[in-house]
């Protein structure tokens, strides 16, 4: 796939006069091509701008057959530099012979470092390429992941639609480290948004899911006697003392809990979404079932 530069990004010139002097580059790589346009950008930093004169006119990504590199032979000639980064001992080899034999000056910016590192570590790489991309990919994914999912913790943040999963809840129901286990570890965009049990907040809920796809959407329960322990020890913690907590009782009182849990079941159970209950199971296990139970649901509905 031949994909041409943004402009010609770099270029010095003499004179007007001399343009057609210019030294001409190109970069073939079996993927962005980034690796050889920063070694590029590095090598071409130590000389004068006043001394050389060149273009970068082309990146070819993603080359990875004969068939397309000779298409790409067909536009250039020994008047241009070709740099290349194929991973492929096969490929390099021939595209070497092939610039060679027209007089092509070339170089494969990764065969010295490999070489040098396979007699280092006495073990031979995969020869896969786009890797370094697929692990690029990856981290970014993640990074934008976590920084929504901490956007959009505990009911704020304003673009739920953007959310691949929609965690609901009563307080304590372990959305946020379901949430943020899921955006480091899967690169999962989560929003989580605490449940209360009043039929106006109910609605006004509603209204701000009316975006979300039915599938993107899953409830978390956990046993009344578990949260009602968990939030008595939260209290304890936050209040300090048992006297400061007497306006408070009611978020640890397992009769009002029980409440709350049959008021986020009919909720669920109206709206048709998934369950998932934590009670008693570690955040890595509750979160693959999450993730997995959303997956399944997303395929299930796909026309």
């Amino acid at each position: 796939m031949r994909l041409r530069n943004t402009g010609r990004v770099e270029r010095r010139r003499r004179s007007a006069g001399e343009e057609h002097r210019a030294k001409k580059i190109v970069i073939i790589s079996d993927g962005t091509g980034k690796t050889a346009k920063r070694l590029l950008d590095a090598v071409l930093a130590q000389y004068s701008p006043n001394e050389v004169d060149y273009s970068l006119v082309d990146t070819y990504q993603e080359i990875r057959d004969h068939k397309s590199f000779d298409r790409i032979l067909q536009h250039i000639d020994k008047s241009y530099l070709v740099i290349f980064s194929i991973i492929s001992e096969e490929l390099s080899k021939y595209f070497h012979k092939r610039l060679s034999k027209k007089g092509i000056l070339n170089i494969n910016v990764l065969e010295p470092m490999i070489s040098v590192m396979s007699k280092f570590l006495h073990v031979h790489p995969h020869f896969r390429p786009g890797i370094l991309q697929a692990i690029d990919d990856s981290y970014y994914k993640k990074v934008d992941a976590i920084g929504y999912t901490v956007e959009h913790d505990d009911g704020r943040g304003t673009h739920l639609k953007d959310a691949e999963i929609v965690l609901l809840g009563l307080s304590r129901t372990c959305k946020t480290p379901i949430a943020m286990y899921l955006a480091c570890n899967f690169g999962v965009k989560i929003a989580n948004i605490p449940i209360i049990a009043d039929e106006v907040i109910k609605d006004n809920l509603l209204t701000r899911l009316a975006d979300v796809p039915r599938e993107n959407i899953i409830g978390l329960l956990m046993e009344a006697d578990i949260l009602a322990k968990i939030r008595e020890e939260r209290s304890l913690y936050l209040a300090g003392a048992v006297q400061a907590q007497e306006g408070i009782q009611d978020y640890y009182d397992i009769r009002v809990i029980r409440k709350e849990l049959s008021f986020c079941r009919r909720f669920f159970d109206e709206q048709g979404w998934q369950i998932v209950d934590v009670t008693r199971r570690a955040i890595e296990e509750v979160s693959l079932e999450v993730l997995t139970k959303a997956e399944s649901y997303k395929s299930q509905s796909l026309p």
